[in-house]
């Protein structure tokens, strides 16, 4: 039976972007699903599901569950990999592997929680999108941004659907970012992305995870189908 605590659904849960967000949600008293292919360090409110979001079936037990549950209000679909390497060199199995989870993944994600958000009465659902599927990029794995854009585009498509039954979707495009993902590129190529950002930085994981909590919360109720760049004004979307 559902419970009085709003319910929401994290994939990639056990990420830097996934356990920012578990934290900020438990934090306001919601009842989480974290769920991943990686376990999760056990905390009062979470529970803790394993997932790939490449099994749709998967995914969608986990919404029917999550609306068993609780009263599921909002859904994140922050599942994602990233690959660096040149473009010239770049593989097919990287290629297929990424679209899967990135791209294939949330669009498992949206058909599994629009129906279900509908049915609670309307909610939310988010996306992570990235600003290499605004303007694609070196260095990273072309399915990457492939990926990114086509998640951008169902998030629209959602958007559209969503609203004749309450339920917005929006996505957010982070730039790079501090954590596993900053990473992934040599300290050297690091500095120098981050000396090339307006404000001479790189992102901060806490900073995509306020934005993301924005779109959950009421104050944005009058957003739908938009893609915000938390980029730091490395590009500025007419």
């Amino acid at each position: 039976m559902a419970g009085s605590a709003p319910g929401i659904v994290i994939t990639g849960a056990a990420g830097d972007l996934g356990r920012a967000l578990v934290a900020r949600f438990l934090g306001d008293g919601w009842s989480v699903f974290g769920a991943d292919v990686a376990p999760l360090a056990p905390a009062a409110g979470l529970v803790g599901v394993p997932l790939d979001v490449t099994d749709r079936a998967a995914v969608f037990a986990l919404a029917a569950r999550a609306e068993r549950e609780s009263r599921l209000a909002a859904w994140i679909n922050a599942a994602g990999v990233f690959a660096a390497g040149p473009v010239a060199t770049a593989d097919e199995a990287a290629w297929h592997r990424i679209i899967a989870i990135n791209l294939t993944g949330t669009f498992h994600g949206c058909a599994a929680s629009l129906p279900a958000l509908a049915r609670s009465g309307g909610g939310r659902i988010v996306n992570v999108g990235s600003i290499s599927g605004q303007v694609g990029g070196t260095g990273v794995h072309p399915a990457y941004g492939a990926s990114k854009a086509g998640v951008h585009a169902l998030t629209k498509t959602y958007a559209l659907e969503g609203a004749r039954h309450g339920v917005l979707c929006n996505a957010v495009a982070p730039g790079l970012l501090e954590g596993r993902m900053g990473e992934t590129f040599a300290p050297d190529r690091r500095a120098r992305l981050a000396q090339a950002n307006p404000l001479r930085r790189l992102g901060r994981i806490a900073e995509v995870a306020e934005v993301i909590r924005f779109l959950v919360d009421p104050a944005s109720s009058y957003l739908n189908g938009v893609v915000l760049p938390v980029n730091g004004g490395a590009y500025m979307p007419g």
